[in-house]
């Protein structure tokens, strides 16, 4: 339904050629209400609204003011990820680097453009909003070395470009380290991201971390569960699992069976924290999606209030009792927004707690929400209960669950926030913010069953849970007596898919790995796994504890998982000058997570001048090398090393402020960067402040070029990431 809605938006002729107006959209949304109605709201609010529309969300003046703003674009908003030390220091550079140069920048009006302002609510001045347009900030002269530092410090993992109003659903969610957080509809993946840095602290990315966080990202649509891995790779998390299905039939995961624990905690996988960003009309990001002025239409929303519910209900059976879970849509539309919430609250009843974060990021203005509003049919007429809308359309395009419950008012339905253009010239967005105080839902009931004997149902009479009798979801809800995994070596096997198998610690080619890097004892080779059942494998990923976990669950094989874990170490082509190379070379993903244990057998330190080389030229011969370069793997036998490269504050005039390892690889008689194409051009960047074109040559065989420079494996990480997939 959604996607199909997305399509037609795709289909809408020029972008720049749909008028930027809708009438049925300015009319649900500014219709005039009842005297007694706005009456109420006036007292309430205790100011003067004049005329309240339909939906009580502004005033006249304030929708007028919001239609101007939503015919505008947006600004350009960025944040600092990963530790709160990298950030810091990221932060400071910008500040001193780039910030004196674009003080006096003009448009082509000659109209002043500041420079980059933090958002006020982002913790630590971590979020930026700068005013310039994407087109200036790629263009204009005073802005050019800017954008080359955000587009290196984002290829890097350094910085995400982002919506602001994206970035506040996690920071509400409140994951700490040591959590198990799903998100339930993720891709493009900028929350992800920030839930990753939350759960992992990013300090903490080593496999000896005792936390044993967990994050999975799932997403129905299998494209854009591609473009997950392609964001989250940036993090290097081997704590992270991408899955690919329906949020509302997500399954129900068995780590042992009955028999193997009498713990029903232990044996089932319920999450900590979880954001359910849903799937709506979307007329909250009009300022970057213009075509939704041409396609929306009310019966959008009517329609997927209905599936809204069921992934909100299906994310409060999978969390624990003391969880919370952050609902969110990018639309102003009440019944899409406080509409969903109502029900669940009502179908929950006192399992579940609408939570007042009022006293949170106290610099973000939001609105509190609304216990009245209207439905629209697909005539345009508008309605305050299901009985006045045409026999025709009940539950078919409207739908109960559209209108306000009797006990609305009774709800703290308040206690919801939305966000509005015009408030801090952004685009719009919902947030309500859910804490499970009593056990609720399938899982939960498993629990208490199995502690007391009973399960008990929570429901207020006429609200139902919209997927409860639904076929599919009690097929992925039911617990098999017997083990679900297919009898092969296989901890995971899925349907079209490569499967996950875990290298033993004694696997030869594992202790050849071992022995040839200098890998220390303390690094947990058990935490190894391949794709292939064949005894030679291309790749070997490193997992997490909790991952392990997952996928050696007794029904993991339910899951849809798209990828997980980092790729660490991959085969050598063999061919040229790495014809006698050792087998496996290290990865550029997967540097960060084996650096730390490695020794220095395979690690050397560089200067400048041989980091500049290996920038300039794809294979420059060993004799172009300084002596001391040439000095130091002398002795290497040929196969890949790790070039350390210190940051020379004096010389260089990037944004690189600490160490970097630099994954290389040495021939009979060359040597070679193993970075891919895009991340040479960041390393320019951050320590030469400037791009420059490098040299192709020496290696005559091309045809593994892709597999020894790219780190997409079988051509599936390649997924296109343009800004504005990017740019939730």
């Amino acid at each position: 339904m959604l996607a199909d809605y997305q399509k037609l938006c795709q289909k809408s002729g020029s972008y720049v050629d749909i008028p930027m107006e809708n009438a049925t959209f300015e009319e649900y949304y500014k219709v005039g209400f009842s005297f007694i109605i706005w009456l109420v709201i006036v007292v309430n609010s205790h100011s003067n609204y004049g005329n309240v529309q339909a939906q009580c969300i502004f005033s006249d003046e304030e929708w007028a003011a919001n239609i101007e703003i939503l015919k505008t674009g947006l600004p350009t908003n960025f944040r600092f990820t990963g530790s709160k030390s990298n950030a810091s220091k990221i932060l400071d550079l910008m500040k001193k680097n780039y910030f004196p140069s674009m003080s006096n920048v003009q448009d082509d009006n000659g109209v002043k453009i500041p420079p980059p302002e933090p958002l006020p609510w982002y913790p630590n001045n971590f979020g930026w909003q700068y005013l310039a347009t994407r087109s200036q900030i790629r263009n204009h002269e005073g802005i050019k070395k800017f954008h080359e530092f955000l587009m290196a410090e984002t290829d890097c993992g350094n910085v995400s470009r982002q919506e602001a109003v994206s970035m506040i659903p996690p920071l509400f969610l409140g994951a700490q380290p040591g959590h198990y957080v799903l998100d339930m509809c993720a891709a493009p993946g900028s929350k992800t991201a920030q839930l990753i840095e939350a759960v992992t602290s990013n300090d903490e990315l080593l496999p000896t971390n005792k936390t044993g966080g967990l994050v999975v990202a799932n997403d129905a649509d299998y494209k854009r569960a591609y473009m997950l891995v392609k964001q989250s790779k940036r993090l290097q998390c081997p704590n992270l699992v991408v899955t690919n299905h329906e949020a509302q039939f997500f399954p129900y995961i068995y780590f042992k069976s009955k028999e193997e624990s009498s713990s029903a905690e232990e044996r089932i996988l319920q999450f900590d924290r979880i954001l359910c960003d849903v799937p709506c009309c979307g007329d909250g990001t009009l300022r970057k999606n213009r075509a939704i002025w041409k396609n929306w239409h009310q019966t959008n929303g009517n329609t997927l209030n209905k599936l809204q519910l069921a992934i909100l209900i299906r994310a409060i059976h999978f969390l624990k009792v003391g969880g919370r879970v952050v609902y969110s849509t990018c639309t102003f539309n009440p019944v899409e927004n406080e509409a969903v919430v109502a029900a669940a609250l009502n179908l929950c009843g006192d399992a579940v707690a609408l939570r007042d974060v009022s006293d949170q990021l106290p610099g973000l203005k939001r609105r509190p929400g609304i216990s009245s509003w209207k439905v629209m049919d697909p005539d345009g007429k508008l309605h305050d209960k299901i009985e006045t809308v045409d026999a025709k359309y009940q539950h078919k395009k409207v739908f109960t669950d559209c209108f306000a419950p009797e006990n609305a008012a009774e709800l703290n339905l308040n206690r919801c926030m939305r966000i509005v253009p015009t408030d801090q010239d952004t685009g719009a967005f919902f947030v309500a913010v859910f804490e499970k105080v009593k056990p609720f839902g399938g899982l939960d009931d498993k629990i208490v069953a199995k502690e007391s004997g009973v399960t008990e149902k929570r429901k207020v009479d006429g609200v139902e849970d919209p997927a409860e009798n639904d076929p599919k979801r009690a097929h992925i809800d039911c617990e098999e007596t017997d083990v679900d995994k297919p009898a092969k070596t296989a901890a995971w096997v899925g349907k079209g898919e490569e499967p996950f198998i875990f290298v033993s610690e004694d696997n030869k080619e594992v202790a050849e790995i071992v022995k040839f890097y200098g890998i220390n004892s303390t690094f947990p080779k058990d935490q190894f796994v391949v794709r292939s059942e064949n005894e030679s494998y291309k790749s070997l990923y490193f997992v997490s504890l909790s991952v392990k976990k997952l996928l050696n669950a007794k029904n993991s094989s339910k899951l849809k998982i798209v990828n997980t874990g980092v790729r660490t170490f991959t085969k050598t082509s063999q061919y040229g000058g790495q014809k006698d190379a050792f087998l496996y070379r290290l990865t550029s993903e997967g540097l960060s997570t084996i650096a730390p244990f490695l020794s220095s057998k395979r690690v050397i330190e560089i200067d400048r001048a041989d980091v500049q080389k290996l920038l300039e030229k794809e294979y420059p011969l060993l004799t172009e090398m300084t002596p001391a370069f040439q000095n130091k793997i002398a002795s290497f036998e040929a196969g890949s090393f790790v070039a350390k490269y210190t940051p020379d504050e004096n010389a260089d005039a990037g944004s690189l402020h600490e160490q970097v390892p630099l994954p290389a690889m040495r021939a009979s008689v060359s040597v070679s960067l193993l970075v891919p194409k895009e991340e040479r051009k960041s390393l320019q960047s951050r320590i030469f402040g400037a791009h420059f074109e490098y040299e192709k040559g020496l290696d005559k065989d091309r045809k593994n070029e892709k597999e020894d420079n790219n780190s997409a494996e079988d051509g599936k990480d390649d997924v296109d990431t343009t800004e504005n997939a990017v740019d939730e």
